[in-house]
C-alpha cells in the first residue's frame, strides 16, 4: 500500500510539472523533481554513466545540481560509489566527512544537503542510471522508507525507459543529452580534449587536470571548462596546468 501510494504521489508530480520543464531534454528534470516530492527529500538529482563518462541529465532544483557538480569536481562521492557498487548506499555526514572530506567541506559551505541515499536504478536503465536523493536533516536519511523508493526509481526508471528509440542510446533521439546540465557536462568534454592536446595527456589525465585547478580556483569543474571552450582560459593558464621538463608551460 505504501509504495502504491509513492508511486501515485510521483505521478501527481510529474502530472503537475511545472511549465518551464516542459520538453524532451527536461524529461530528467521532471522526473528528479517528482522522486523529490514523491518521497518527500530535499532534492533529487539523475546522473548518467557510461564508461568513463558521467552526465548529469537531471535535478530537481539548481542547488541540487550544484551539490552534483562538487561530486564530479572532487572525483568522488555517494553517486560514484553507488554506480560502482550496484547498490543503493545510504551516506550520513560521518560518512560523507570520513569518506571525502573535502566533499564534506564543500557541502557544508556551499549546499543545505548533510545526507545523501545514491540509488541506482533498476533495469532497463540501472545500474547505468543514478538517483541521489538529498535531505538537510540527516535523520530524514533514516526515516525514508525504502520500499517507497524502490517504487518511486521504478516508476523513474520505466519513464526513462520508454523514451530510449534504439540500441544508440543515449544518442538515439531520446533527448536526455539535450537539458541544460547534459549540455553543461558536454563542455568538460570538450575542454578535456583541448587540455589532452595541449599537454599529451589521456582523458582521465585532462580531467585531473582540470578537477586540480578547479579545486585551486575554489570553483568546479564545468566552470572552468566552459572557459576553455569560450576561450576566456586556455589550457596553459589553468592553475594546476602540467609543467613540460623544458620549463614550458
Amino acid at each position: 500500500m505504501t509504495t502504491r501510494r509513492a508511486a501515485e504521489r510521483f505521478d501527481h508530480a510529474l502530472g503537475t510539472s511545472p511549465p518551464e520543464l516542459t520538453g524532451a531534454g527536461l524529461l530528467p528534470s521532471r522526473l528528479a523533481r517528482a522522486c523529490a516530492l514523491a518521497l518527500t527529500v530535499d532534492g533529487a538529482g539523475l546522473s548518467l554513466h557510461v564508461g568513463a563518462l558521467r552526465t548529469p541529465i537531471g535535478a530537481s532544483d539548481e542547488v541540487t545540481g550544484y551539490a552534483e557538480r562538487l561530486q564530479f569536481t572532487l572525483g568522488d562521492g555517494p553517486c560514484l560509489r553507488a554506480y560502482d557498487d550496484g547498490a543503493t548506499i545510504a551516506f550520513d555526514p560521518d560518512d560523507i566527512e570520513r569518506n571525502w572530506p573535502g566533499l564534506w567541506a564543500s557541502l557544508l559551505t556551499d549546499t543545505p544537503f548533510r545526507a545523501v541515499l545514491s540509488v541506482p536504478l533498476p533495469p532497463p536503465m540501472g545500474p547505468l542510471v543514478v538517483l541521489d536523493l538529498y535531505v538537510r536533516d540527516p535523520a530524514a536519511l533514516v526515516l525514508l522508507d525504502r520500499a517507497e523508493v524502490e517504487a518511486v526509481a521504478s516508476c523513474t526508471t520505466h519513464e526513462l525507459a520508454v523514451t530510449v528509440t534504439g540500441p544508440e542510446f543515449p544518442d538515439d533521439g531520446s533527448g536526455w543529452l539535450d537539458g541544460p546540465d547534459a549540455r553543461r557536462r558536454a563542455q568538460v568534454w570538450q575542454a578535456m580534449g583541448l587540455v589532452g592536446i595541449a599537454f599529451d595527456l589521456d582523458g582521465p589525465d585532462a580531467i585531473a587536470t582540470m578537477q586540480a585547478a578547479a579545486l585551486a580556483s575554489g570553483r568546479v569543474v564545468d566552470d572552468i571548462a566552459e572557459d576553455i571552450v569560450t576561450g576566456r582560459l586556455t589550457p596553459q593558464d589553468l592553475p594546476a596546468a602540467p609543467v613540460h621538463e623544458d620549463g614550458a608551460g
